[in-house]
């Protein structure tokens, strides 16, 4: 009975025994959790970098593949300085850095490569003022990460981290422990031989024997160890990892505490611009809806006084944007009559040439009795001045019919409408041309409030958010659809400017406000729905701050809380910082 007994622990206890005590221990070590702790991972930057930063640029200086990548921009609002010339200084080894096609500038020297730790001193000299920066970049993590480069001398041994993070070597358990659990199919047959043999040698003294022979054939039986994902140390493929890594590119990230990495060719390709906070007073204003109009003392309306057919002068019709003289003829318009005018027109003319053929016999009767001393040459006088005046009234009946009338600029400036062509039959009072100057050019607003109070000046807003500055002309005193009329003149015009472009009025109202005013796009809505604006901390980090602001003129925020003066924060592409995660 004992030995039965014996026979099925020797079977199937012992195995699942051996399974137990191998497995033992076998959890993921430092590094090898996937990730599935309480702390959350976060996105650090790949290649090694280093930040420079004066009163006049901030540099950065980022270590890929053996090159540096130079990023130089200016410290008050982040643009790109693509106009300077970069003189480079690494471990001794002096260079120029060469310009590059999106504004960075690239270092590239053999020699770089076998030195870990980079000693970089930066001449500036650009449009701005000339700098000297000075900083160390640390490039051993680049190196371990290209291993299996001889120039690294990289330690391809087998290591395991511990609490600390430092590599140590597996000890013969570790190693017997990570072969079985690794590969259970081998820890089952392991056990199942181990249980036979001991089985077997149970009432004999070669069962030591065979135990240390069985132990000793785990060990020394070679088969391949493949770590699980995640647990290969990068020491997998030998050219696989390198790929990897070069093509491994830093991406922006977002930390728990609201930190956010932006590294800089990601601010490039987002157009970043920052603005270094300072102390405001300005007035709350109202926004209106106007347009561009022009000043009836610079605009002109051509319009024919007769109905008839266009006809081209010899200069040709006016094109659009073309510039005219007060003076210049525009088109003629051949007169034109209705069949019922024409029979006037002819009725008219025979009535006069029957009067002027009477007129001749009698001249020529009256002179007969003049020659003969029989009349007065004063009768013959009168008859004569009468013919002439007929004869007048025939001309100019026979114009009306042919000469056409000359349309005529009225005003010098810019032909900023056309509506005529060749041939065309227009009507009288018909507008044929609108001629403008485009260097007095008005703007009409419109507001429901009676009692708004008009300020001498306001602000302008066009689509493309040029600003424009206008002065108070004056205010309708009838309503037009229940709406005050505002007019202001543009103290500088635009050339860009079209009439009847709309526009956006800001009319100042109320007491003036004094604190931190920030444009409408420095502040972003966070996923919660609170407002937030990014403040700078070094040129690849910010910090997402909640604030609390009030809206001005929808243009502007007047911040109440959340930041303070000399913060300098994202000011142009807030709204797309926001959405990274």
């Amino acid at each position: 009975m004992l030995t039965y007994f014996a026979r099925i622990c020797a079977h199937f206890v012992i195995p699942m025994a051996m399974s137990v005590v191998l497995g033992v221990g076998a959890q993921a070590g430092p590094g090898h959790d996937h990730g599935h702790g309480s702390e959350p991972q976060t996105q650090k930057p790949i290649n090694p970098r280093v930040t420079m930063t004066s009163d006049a640029y901030e540099l950065v200086i980022i270590l890929k593949d053996h090159d540096l990548l130079v990023y130089l921009d200016k410290r008050s609002d982040t643009s790109p300085v693509a106009d300077a010339k970069i003189e480079l200084t690494v471990n001794g080894v002096a260079g120029a850095a060469e310009l590059q096609t999106d504004g960075s500038y690239i270092f590239h020297n053999p020699k770089l490569e076998t030195h870990s730790v980079l000693e970089i001193i930066a001449s500036i000299t650009g449009p701005g003022p000339d700098d000297l920066l000075v900083g160390t970049l640390d490039g051993s993590a680049a190196h371990k990460e290209h291993g299996d480069d001889k120039t690294f001398g990289h330690d391809h041994s087998i290591h395991h981290a511990d609490e600390t993070g430092q590599h140590e070597p597996k000890n013969a358990l570790s190693a017997l422990r990570d072969r079985f659990t690794s590969q259970p199919l081998t820890l089952f047959a392991g056990g199942t031989l181990f249980g036979l043999l001991l089985s077997f040698f149970l009432r004999s003294r070669r069962a030591v024997t065979a135990i240390v022979l069985c132990v000793g054939l785990a060990i020394a039986v070679p088969g391949p160890v493949e770590a699980g994902p995640g647990h290969d140390h990068g020491h997998g493929d030998e050219h696989g990892d390198h790929d990897n890594h070069k093509d491994a590119q830093d991406a922006p990230g977002r930390k728990s505490d609201g930190m956010i990495f932006i590294p800089k060719p990601t601010q490039r390709l987002l157009e970043i611009r920052t603005q270094i906070l300072k102390a405001q007073t300005v007035k709350r204003a109202q926004r209106l809806i106007g347009r561009v109009i022009a000043d009836p003392n610079r605009n002109g309306l051509v319009q024919s006084t007769i109905r008839g057919r266009i006809k081209p002068p010899k200069t040709g019709l006016p094109v659009l944007g073309q510039m005219v003289s007060a003076g210049d003829t525009l088109a003629l318009v051949e007169p034109a009559f209705a069949p019922i005018d024409a029979s006037d027109v002819r009725q008219t003319a025979g009535d006069l040439e029957q009067r002027m053929a009477v007129l001749k016999a009698r001249l020529a009767r009256r002179r007969q009795l003049v020659d003969k001393k029989i009349a007065s040459r004063a009768t013959l006088q009168d008859l004569e001045i009468e013919l002439e005046g007929l004869k007048t009234r025939r001309r100019q009946l026979d114009e009306s019919r042919s000469k056409p009338e000359a349309l005529r600029a009225p005003v010098s400036g810019v032909v900023a409408d056309v509506r005529v062509v060749a041939g065309q039959v227009v009507a009288s009072a018909d507008t044929l041309y609108q001629i403008v100057d485009p260097n007095y050019f008005w703007v009409e607003a419109i507001t429901f409030d009676p009692k708004l109070s008009i300020s001498p000046s306001a602000k302008a807003l066009t689509g493309d958010n040029s600003e424009l500055d206008l002065s108070f002309v004056g205010r309708s005193r009838t309503l037009q659809q229940q709406a005050t009329v505002l007019q202001y003149k543009i103290k500088v015009p635009s050339k860009s400017l079209s009439i009847g472009e709309p526009l956006t009025v800001s009319v100042e109202t109320g007491a003036p406000v004094t604190g931190i005013i920030v444009a409408r796009d420095a502040i972003a809505e966070a996923p919660n729905g609170q407002r937030v604006a990014f403040v700078r901390q070094t040129p690849e980090q910010y910090k997402a701050v909640p604030v609390r602001a009030e809206d001005l003129d929808g243009t502007r925020f007047h911040i109440v809380a959340g930041l303070s003066e000399g913060d300098q924060i994202i000011v142009r592409g807030a709204s797309l910082v926001s959405q990274i995660r």
